[in-house]
């Protein structure tokens, strides 16, 4: 795992300040912070930071003096990095408000949860960073965002963090001033004493104040520039969740997974022939082979010879379950049930009070359902639920990309005793009673319960499988 975020991160440092080079934040003759600084703010290795300035100087952006200093080479017109900066930000122009808004439903609430995690010293390292002569709004909310995300340690946060730090590149404006914003002013200074006192709900105000700032100076600029230039071709956002390769079978096993929890598929229904799967789900037979082998091992299917598969609910496969595949599988799986666990309350306070009648019929009938697995599926179709609210690409996608993890999963919850669990029961009740009450707080609750009995399942599963 690490290395894939170092290689992230490797490319994050090279897009970062090739794209501050070419936006004239970094002028000709401007040195670069230290490798140890740089090593600093990015949470990552000397021979990292080393390897994305290399790239840097081989394209003549800069110039790397061993043991000494870097320093930009690069040399434009005022116009230029206005005409880059214009385009760049053109060309994401659909793409930012949505990202912003996912960035607000998803990572805002894991850096406020990250920020009450941080040690007195990490406190005081944001004040440190903060009061180096080369500090700016910028610099100082990426070590920030880096140093919370640091303490919450979740990869999956962490990959979708980088994604959007690449796509929007911690805007930095030209028409922006860290010298004439008195609203810049206020959260530096605010920044400062709460780190100080150790104040973290001071420093996650002060931390939000910059994000604020940042994407209202973004907007702004945006809806300026887009007056007087053509749109370019726009570019969505994507998130790479799956770092090393597209996982198709994964993909498709989720989807077989989800099939029977909708009521689709039932338990011991025959499943399509290899040949007229691959036709229906526009796949090779071989990637449909390989995601019934999948389900096999995990105990949602049996495969009757000269018959075909059928879907039965039995005990896995533990000697398969734990290749490394899998395990990572499992890993993304309790990952993305945190990341739900630390953004459902808000995303609930926000939405609770608009739904409609329909909308809440909706919702008792998706806790109604005769179920296998009340707890899991309740979670799933909930969120699947809240998902056609904010139904952008981006929301859409990496609310997709967790439920897929979490889908990937169900098989190891049939045979856990059959929701003997009474706590269960008393969650919900208590997300119907709110439901009937219009209680946003009380569904909250019942909600993060639900989750909290998957955490508790999915670490003895984790244990269950450690080799």
């Amino acid at each position: 795992g690490g290395v894939i975020l170092e290689g992230g991160k490797y490319n994050l440092i090279y897009n970062y300040y090739k794209c501050h080079i070419l936006f004239g934040h970094l002028k000709q003759g401007d040195f670069l912070p230290t490798i140890e600084q740089i090593g600093n703010t990015f949470q990552v290795a000397p021979q990292t930071v080393r390897n994305a300035l290399m790239k840097l100087q081989r394209e003549h952006l800069i110039s790397v003096s061993p043991g000494r200093y870097t320093i930009v080479l690069h040399k434009s017109t005022p116009e230029e990095t206005l005409r880059f900066t214009q385009n760049y930000y053109l060309a994401r122009r659909d793409a930012i408000n949505e990202v912003y808004c996912v960035s607000g439903l998803i990572l805002m609430p894991i850096f406020h949860e990250g920020c009450q995690r941080l040690t007195d010293d990490d406190l005081h390292r944001i004040l440190y960073a903060s009061k180096q002569d080369n500090a700016n709004i910028a610099s100082i909310s990426m070590f920030c965002c880096y140093i919370m995300m640091d303490s919450i340690r979740n990869r999956l946060a962490q990959a979708l963090f980088f994604d959007i730090v690449s796509f929007f590149q911690f805007p930095y404006v030209p028409t922006f001033s860290e010298d004439t914003s008195e609203d810049y002013k206020r959260y530096y200074q605010l920044l400062l004493s709460s780190c100080e006192i150790s104040d973290r709900n001071g420093v996650f105000q002060a931390f939000a104040g910059f994000q604020t700032l940042t994407q209202r100076t973004l907007q702004d600029f945006i809806n300026h520039t887009e007056t007087s230039s053509p749109l370019p071709t726009q570019i969505p956002f994507h998130w790479q969740a799956y770092r090393t390769r597209p996982q198709h079978c994964h993909t498709l096993a989720a989807k077989l997974i989800h099939q029977v929890i909708v009521g689709n598929y039932s338990e011991r229904d025959m499943l399509l022939s290899y040949e007229n799967m691959s036709n229906e789900l526009g796949v090779s037979v071989s990637t449909v082979r390989r995601t019934i082998g999948l389900l096999r091992n995990m105990g949602f299917i049996r495969s009757i010879n000269g018959v075909g598969n059928q879907i039965l609910f039995c005990e896995p496969n533990w000697t398969k379950i734990r290749r490394s595949t899998i395990q990572e599988n499992i890993i993304m799986a309790k990952e993305s049930v945190e990341i739900l666990y630390f953004t459902s309350n808000d995303v609930i306070l926000k939405e609770f009070s608009f739904l409609t009648d329909e909308q809440i019929i909706k919702l008792k009938n998706i806790l109604a359902t005769r179920k296998q697995n009340p707890a899991f599926e309740s979670v799933v179709l909930i969120v699947e639920y809240i998902m056609t609210f904010h139904s952008t690409p981006p929301n859409i996608e990496i609310f997709g990309k967790l439920l897929e993890f979490i889908l990937l999963v169900y098989p190891f919850f049939l045979n856990k005793q059959k929701e003997s669990d009474e706590s269960v029961a008393c969650f919900l009740d208590m997300l119907n009673h709110a439901l009937d009450v219009k209680n946003e707080v009380l569904f909250s609750r019942g909600f993060l319960g639900l989750i909290k009995y998957i955490q508790k399942h999915l670490y003895l599963i984790i244990q269950l499988i450690q080799p």
